[in-house]
């Protein structure tokens, strides 16, 4: 199936569509296959051409009991924003460096979808398998022509239709549409930088974050080493979203 037959019937149909529903709100289920497997609510806010994509870590579950238990005994807070305006091209996010959030800028995702003719039905709607590479992980969306927003859940976008359910490849992580509703959000009415308590208001690269995390892991180690002569040396391995990335040495 082409990808430029379906961005034509995708934009007659958005024609119509947008009139009445360029703003929504969906909820994901995020599945977390990893050393401690959970899942969660993950929602994605839709503003013409603005989304806000927020893992809702308060709806968190464990699937050890153990592990259950002791979540329930702390109050996790959301605090992982992830904002994209697709107009100007511009990625912001709110994330964690020791006890502080910082305000990160990130490079805007050139995502080269490989669409097949692959179809099967989820929930109501009738889905096409797309899949793309991204930072080290390939990835597989499928999404619904039927509803003409090419957004999906975290960095996923640029299909000519609603990502309604994606995972990586080694389904490590992955969402699975459960609501949606077109309708405002008053999320956009407020300042991004107010949505979490940053440090500053301007905002570092995600190289810089990743180099500063990089030397502080580094400096941990080096004291961890003084203290323990014996200790081996730590091995760094990346298990999140993003494995490599388009600056380093390949």
């Amino acid at each position: 199936m082409k990808l430029f037959s379906l961005m034509l019937l995708s934009f007659f149909g958005l024609s119509a569509f947008s009139q009445q529903n360029n703003n929504a709100v969906i909820d994901y289920t995020e599945y977390n296959n990893t050393e401690s497997p959970n899942t969660l609510t993950s929602t994605l806010y839709i503003q013409n051409s603005i989304t806000i994509f927020l893992p809702k870590f308060t709806t968190q579950v464990f699937n050890n009991p153990k592990e259950e238990a002791n979540r329930t005994n702390r109050i996790t807070m959301n605090t992982d924003y992830l904002k994209i305006d697709h107009s100007n091209k511009q990625v912001l996010s709110i994330e964690g460096f020791q006890a502080e959030y910082l305000l990160v800028k990130d490079e805007y995702p050139n995502l080269q979808w490989n669409v097949s003719q692959e179809e099967k039905v989820i929930g109501k709607y009738k889905c096409i398998k797309a899949t793309t590479n991204y930072r080290g992980r390939d990835w597989v969306a499928w999404f619904a022509p039927e509803i003409p927003l090419n957004y999906g859940p975290w960095k996923l976008y640029g299909l000519p239709g609603l990502i309604v359910e994606a995972s990586d490849a080694s389904n490590r992580y992955g969402w699975r549409i459960e609501k949606i509703e077109f309708k405002n959000d008053t999320v956009f009415e407020k300042d991004f930088n107010t949505l979490v308590k940053v440090k500053s208001k301007t905002p570092i690269s995600k190289k810089k974050l990743l180099e500063d995390l990089a030397e502080y892991d580094a400096n941990l180690n080096a004291q961890m080493k003084q203290l323990m002569p014996d200790m081996g040396e730590p091995v760094n391995i990346r298990t999140g979203y993003e494995l490599k990335y388009e600056w380093e040495t390949k």
